[in-house]
């Protein structure tokens, strides 16, 4: 097996090879090249003045400044073939008054000739009239050090060496430090007909010393004001300092603790940032988290082993505050009050993790659950290890498998809400914020595996959904269906072994819709029949469990069949004889399967459950039909996607959901509302967004301490420990994006293949995920891939002497890859370099964001800076999640914001989280209320009314006025929660008037059903939102019925189809 100091040293080759191939040189200093220097390098080359050749540079790179006119070196940085690069720093006057700048270039001179007459080049930018060189050396120009005095303020340009120019600007002193900003300009003209590689300069770079350490932090957070996140950001990353900038290039230096002053600082065209991965916290060894302890452990050792690490939290925690207070951890007067905040969470997080403790030593129901919870995660993780192994021998018993402290603290906080139904923690919305692969899935599948276990014990006959699991993005969705799968068949197989769960079968449905598996039972059986018989589905594709969760035997249409009988359903049977299920696995994939059996555990797309305003059947899983039990526990992944105008439409309809699992007073309030609890890695103002959404206060878990990644719970892992993932950027103005990403492409491939190492070094770095941030960019790259960058590795080869790599063709992850395909890609990318079937190049959109977690996978490129930081941090920890992994971003020098990320890559990456932008719902915002409150009004009145149910009761409405009123009431009383006296007025009105048309509808129509068969809407309460459209009207309005009613929440625009129509030409 391969150690972490071989991948690094792999890792670190790749980046030289990219290095060579973009900047060079590529062949040593004092190489020979024979290709024209302009076409061999793309990166850091300062081009030749010449004004026919540029084009207008944009505005702000960040530092603009009065001094920098069109003709300063700093804006030359930013044209389109620049003709200058720099960097900006501070300088600390007390510590010093000058400092040294050192500078390296180089110039390739043309030797020999190849031919007489034109250029073979023919580009016009370079095209000549004279003979074009045979071979062109590489001729190093360095000036070691010019001391520079950066107390006189003022602009100076001396020329150090001839064609190039330093100039250094330094401004006025403020505070006792002064900014100082270094750049190098090609002043060299070619004459006309002239080659301009000849007047080039290639490999700048320039260099900033101080003896002193007098170059210091250039930081400035500002007035913090009352958003809690930044004056977090501003405690946690206090020590995340900012050096300098780049002008056309990035800037790093070398950090020397946690000093404000360095001694260096230096411009880089290939910057790179190590980002350590955060490890668990350590807890003593007085504390056994070993499930297979707790699953049997009395009382009393529970008590003493679990308060020991409620203690050793409290000590932690009491600890960080005499640090605060004494000094010793350096936060200055200005942040202290953030920190006594933090201390103030945390200590309220160990008391609620003592509650918890208390309750399950003193409960008996409480404890047995908690008991037989531990002992079905230790049987899911034998399995799961057993099966991710490849299935051999015989499963482990798991005695070893344990919690990390933070799922198990997690766990336990949230224990007292989930057994009381009117717990004050009802009211909280538990966020559980841990960075990407730190194991946040398996802290709720322990409290998915608690939840049913105690309904079941309170009650062995105990009938309908316990847990719901809610997802927004499909891939995410089947990908942790598989993984919850294996849960309900660890509890299924604890049923069966213990006498007090009932004899019902632990069951889990998954409710994603018929764009990924069928709706009914008639359609699965047509679906099984199309497969069988060849046929490509694109949807209502019934097989999406393509391996046994419980044994890892492969699965395919044949071991999916539609039983017949009064009890008919979609069975999936294992194949494998000895296989614990191989009569059927206790999972439904089809609606109505689902609605009739009520799974304990149902995982499902938010947008699904706009269903609620059309189908009457959705009651189920609510026990609205009288039959069972209500949910008691909802569960939002990946919480910081709910934004935007999904999480707006979603925050409306949540209002029904609220309701349909509680118990509505006439007060319009809800008693016994589920308990909720999310998850990410990456959000900023969660509270606004929680409470918006789901009309609760928000608690993060763990609180945060006063360094990132440190909260007891976490800590940040050496890299001897863990590996690290190195960020790299690449930026090159002078030539395509595309041309680029082929050539970035190229060298990391080509050198994944050609560099020495076993092939447990080489495996994490044998695929390439390509990120893109739209699929236009995205099947642009795809036709690339197949043509430019396989022709790019037979020129990278043959410079090498080496042999070309073999590419397959590139695999997709995107969301116009059929849903039955999406299992088979995933389980293709855990093959490793060793089986021969390893992919190449995978090529994927933000479908990636979220859910794949494959521990191979170690290599990335990053096709333009992405929207946000929220989906950068998601996208790029699909990689280096178990080895040393490498992103390269591959920014776009045509836009302003890439080119921003790129002169500030070090800043920005080595506090990437400092960086997530805020996120937003805003449910009862008028254009939300169009689209989504009659529906949300119906939904209400479907759930929560008996009389109102059936799909031809809409007309009952004048009849049941009384109780939609309520309804309207409850809704009313939501937006006061949630949003502005303003908008709760409005909300009001609108109510006001729904239920004015639909009252009125209902006694002049009394026919009228919510939605007729057919496409004949003209005596119904609801129309598809797709088909608003008319001939006569524009568009439906609310005012009138039918209402335009979204069927998906992810529906929130309407659709329009372009038709594209061919002119025949009449011959004359």
């Amino acid at each position: 097996m391969a150690n972490l100091a071989e991948q690094y040293g792999f890792r670190d080759e790749i980046v030289e090879e990219l290095i060579k191939d973009l900047v060079g040189p590529a062949e040593g200093p004092d190489e020979v090249i024979t290709d024209l220097p302009l076409d061999r390098y793309i990166a850091g080359v300062l081009w030749p003045a010449d004004d026919q050749l540029q084009e207008a540079a944009e505005p702000d790179s960040g530092e603009a400044e009065e001094n920098d006119s069109e003709d300063s070196p700093i804006s030359q940085a930013l044209m389109r073939y620049p003709t200058s690069m720099g960097i900006t720093f501070s300088v600390d006057l007390e510590k010093a008054k000058s400092v040294q700048i050192a500078i390296t270039a180089a110039k390739y001179v043309p030797s020999g000739t190849k031919s007489n007459g034109e250029s073979s080049d023919q580009r016009p930018s370079r095209r000549s009239q004279k003979a074009k060189p045979d071979s062109w050396v590489r001729n190093q120009q360095v000036v070691d050090a010019i001391d520079w005095d950066v107390a006189t303020p003022g602009a100076k340009k001396v020329d150090v060496v001839p064609g190039l120019q330093l100039y250094v600007y330094t401004r006025v002193p403020t505070n006792g430090r002064v900014a100082v900003s270094v750049a190098l300009r090609n002043t060299q003209v070619p004459a006309k007909g002239e080659l301009r590689d000849a007047f080039a300069w290639f490999q700048v770079g320039v260099e900033v010393r101080s003896a002193e350490h007098a170059i210091v932090d250039r930081t400035s957070y500002g007035v913090l004001g009352k958003d809690s996140d930044l004056r977090s950001a501003a405690l946690l990353y206090r020590n995340a300092r900012v050096f300098a900038i780049g002008h056309g290039c990035a800037a790093t230096w070398d950090r020397e603790g946690t000093s404000a002053h360095i001694g260096r600082v230096a411009s880089t065209f290939v910057p790179r940032q190590e980002v350590a991965r955060a490890k668990p916290g350590g807890v003593s060894g007085d504390v056994d988290l070993r499930m297979s302890f707790l699953a049997n452990a009395t009382d009393e050792e529970l008590a003493a082993n679990l308060g020991q690490l409620v203690t050793e939290y409290r000590c932690w925690v009491d600890g960080l505050n005499e640090s605060v207070q004494s000094g010793e951890a350096d936060v200055e007067d200005g942040l202290k009050g953030v920190a006594e905040e933090h201390v103030v969470r945390a200590r309220r997080a160990a008391e609620r993790m003592q509650n918890g403790i208390d309750l399950i030593v003193t409960d008996p129901v409480a404890g047995r659950a908690f008991r037989l919870a531990n002992a079905a995660m230790q049987m899911q993780r034998a399995r799961q290890d057993w099966v991710r192994g490849g299935a051999v021998g015989t499963v482990g018993d798991g005695a070893g498998q344990g919690w990390r402290p933070f799922q198990i603290a997690y766990i336990l906080l949230n224990l007292p809400g989930l057994t009381d139904a009117d717990h004050e923690d009802r009211n909280i919305a538990d966020l559980l914020w841990f960075p990407t692969g730190g194991g946040k899935t398996e802290a709720y599948l322990g409290l998915v595996a608690f939840t049913i276990i105690h309904r079941r014990l309170k009650d062995p006959e105990a009938l309908g959904v316990a847990v719901i699991m809610r997802y927004t993005l499909r891939l995410l969705t089947i990908q942790q269906f598989e993984r919850a799968t294996m849960l309900l068949c660890s509890l299924e197989r604890l049923r069966q072994r213990e006498n007090d769960l009932g004899d019902r079968a632990f069951s889990i449905g998954l409710w994603v819709g018929q764009g990924a598996t069928p709706n009914t039972l008639v359609e699965a059986r047509k679906s099984l029949r199309d497969i069988a018989d060849g046929k490509e589905l694109n949807d209502k594709n019934p097989v999406q469990l393509t391996q046994c969760p419980w044994c890892g035997q492969d699965l395919n249409e044949t071991h999916y069949s539609v039983t017949k009988g009064p009890e008919e359903r979609l069975k999936i049977a294992c194949g494998n004889s000895s296989c614990d299920f191989r009569d059927g696995l206790p999972a439904y994939l089809v609606d109505q399967d689902i609605y009739r059996i009520r799974p304990e555990l149902v995982l499902g797309t938010v947008d699904k459950f706009a269903q609620m305003a059309w189908n009457e059947k959705v009651r189920n899983l609510f026990a609205r039909d009288g039959i069972g039990t209500p949910p008691s526990l909802i569960i939002q992944d990946e919480l910081h996607l709910i934004s935007g105008p999904l999480g707006s439409i979603v925050g409306l309809y949540e209002a029904a959901i609220d309701a349909a699992c509680g118990r509505l007073t006439s007060e319009g309030l809800i008693k016994g509302r589920p308990k909720v609890i999310a998850s990410t890695a990456t959000i900023r103002r969660a509270d606004r967004q929680i409470l918006a959404v789901f009309n609760r206060r928000a608690e993060q878990f763990p609180p945060p301490g006063i360094d990132p990644d440190q909260s007891f719970f976490a800590e940040p892992a050496s890299r001897d420990e863990e590996g690290t993932r190195e960020y790299v950027g690449v930026m090159a103005p002078g030539t395509s994006h595309a041309t680029l990403m082929v050539r970035v492409y190229a060298a990391i491939l080509q050198a994944a293949h050609d560099l020495s190492g076993s092939p447990e070094t080489r495996d994490p770095y044998w695929t390439l995920l390509g990120y893109f941030n739209s699929l236009r960019v995205l099947g642009s790259a795809n036709l690339q891939v197949e043509g430019d960058v396989r022709d790019r590795l037979q020129l990278v080869a043959r410079r090498k002497q080496a042999s070309p790599r073999d590419l397959r063709p590139p695999v997709e992850l995107t969301s116009r890859v059929p849903s039955a395909e999406i299992p088979r890609t995933l389980k293709s990318l855990e093959k490793d370099v060793s089986s021969g079937w390893a992919n190449d190049v995978v090529l994927a959109t933000n479908m990636i964001s979220v859910g794949v977690d494959i521990d191979r996978l170690g290599l990335m490129a990053v096709m333009g800076q992405p929207q946000s930081s929220a989906e950068y941090i998601q996208a790029t920890s699909r990689v280096g999640r178990r080895y040393p992994g490498l992103v390269v971003t591959i920014f776009n020098a045509a836009r302003s914001r890439d080119r921003s990320h790129y002169e500030n890559f070090v800043p920005y990456h080595q506090a990437l989280y400092r960086a997530v932008e805020a996120t937003s719902a805003t449910p009862f915002a008028a254009r939300a209320r169009d689209r989504a409150l009659h529906g949300v009004l119906v939904s209400l009145a479907r759930l929560m009314v008996n009389d109102l149910a059936a799909n031809e009761s809409a007309h009952k409405a004048s009849v049941r006025y009384d109780e939609i009123t309520q309804l309207a009431e409850f809704l009313e009383q939501r937006a006061q929660d949630v949003t502005d006296p303003e908008e709760a007025e409005d909300t009001k009105n609108q109510l006001g008037e729904l239920l004015t048309v639909w009252a009125e509808a209902a006694e002049s129509r009394p026919d009228m059903q919510y939605r007729n068969s057919g496409n004949d809407y003209d005596d119904s309460l609801l129309v598809p939102s797709d088909v608003a459209l008319t001939k006569d009207d524009i568009e439906y309005s609310t005012r009138e019925t039918p209402w335009p009613t979204l069927q998906s929440m992810r529906d929130v625009d309407a659709e329009s189809t372009l038709f594209r129509i061919s002119e025949r030409k009449v011959p004359r």
